[in-house]
């Protein structure tokens, strides 16, 4: 008969080495619901004049937007993109201060996409519509030159009776303006054959004889030879009346 053995409680006795007993944990899970990030632009539409537009206000330009983020502890980061998702043509601050484009080629109206980006979340957006007016700036005045006199009537220096009329008759200086042009030098053309000297004046001297004749004097710039004006010179002999 085996012998009774007397042990502590929560052992076993015999052969085999004495164990404790298991235990059980218990594990209680916290599950935290966080509310989602959200952005709110405001306003969600505007309407601006293209900066360089004629006659234009700059502050009608310009526009400050706001968003707010909620359940989020940081703030919102901006761009401009237009409206296929491109790069827009205005520009936009880090404190959110929009400024409308030149117009250039753009047409009117241009759109631009003004977007808040949650910088905790990059995922959660806003936007609002930028529509952009105007027919742009005054157009670049033309280059022009000017020559003056418009007309003049002249004796050759010889023939005929052209001996009565003093030198003064026979030549006269032409004077030349120019405005809006890509230089000063002047190039001077007589019918068409072009003259000696690029100065803003011409002095033409008649030929010593010839027969009535209607000459054309022309001014043009140098650097823009489609930049041109005329003068005509009357060309004639002087006959007294009644010698032969």
């Amino acid at each position: 008969m085996r012998p009774h053995l007397h042990g502590p409680p929560g052992h076993y006795h015999g052969s085999a080495a004495c164990l404790p007993a298991p235990t059980i944990t218990e594990v209680t899970h916290h599950v935290v619901a966080r509310h989602q990030i959200e952005v709110e632009i405001s306003p969600p539409r505007v309407e601006l004049a293209f900066r360089d537009e004629r006659f234009v206000n700059p502050i009608n330009t310009q526009y400050r937007f706001e968003a707010r983020v909620f359940n989020s502890r940081l703030s919102a980061s901006w761009q401009v993109l237009n409206p296929a998702g491109g790069p827009g043509a205005g520009t936009i601050d880090p404190q959110g201060l929009y400024q409308a484009p030149n117009k250039g080629g753009l047409p009117s109206p241009h759109t631009d996409l003004v977007v808040a980006t949650a910088v905790e979340d990059p995922l959660r957006k806003a936007f609002a519509w930028v529509t952009v007016l105007g027919i742009g700036p005054e157009p670049a005045p033309a280059p022009v030159i000017e020559i003056w006199p418009k007309r003049a009537t002249l004796y050759y220096a010889q023939g005929d009776h052209n001996a009565y009329f003093d030198d003064s008759n026979k030549m006269q200086l032409f004077e030349t303006r120019l405005s809006h042009t890509a230089g000063t030098a002047v190039e001077w053309l007589v019918d068409g054959v072009l003259q000696a000297g690029t100065a803003p004046t011409f002095l033409y001297k008649m030929p010593n004889l010839g027969g009535t004749h209607l000459a054309t004097v022309r001014a043009r710039v140098q650097a823009q030879p489609g930049v041109f004006d005329d003068a005509k010179v009357l060309q004639l002999n002087y006959v007294w009346p009644g010698l032969l």
